[in-house]
């Protein structure tokens, strides 16, 4: 996939975990991880490719927990039929 195509995402921490803000209509949540929250979005996002994802230089700021990038990559292989 092209490399125009990432995508810069904010992270909140939230009294039950770090929360993405939403993107295209869809947002991602994980107990333990703001880099886990981005993964689980960017699968959403970018279901038929494999992501990256990196975090940004960010200072926290009230429920701002951190910024990341989503960087889609190659598609995904299918599972061959046996």
């Amino acid at each position: 996939m092209a490399t125009d195509t990432s995508i810069e995402v904010a992270v909140t921490l939230q009294h039950d975990g770090y929360r993405t803000r939403t993107v295209r209509g869809k947002s991602a949540s994980c107990g333990h991880s703001a880099q886990r929250a981005v993964e689980r979005l960017g699968e959403k996002l970018f279901p038929a490719y494999q992501i990256a994802v990196e975090r940004l230089e960010c200072r926290s700021f009230g429920r701002l927990h951190s910024k990341w990038r989503i960087i889609p990559g190659a598609p995904r292989q299918k599972a061959q039929e046996v």
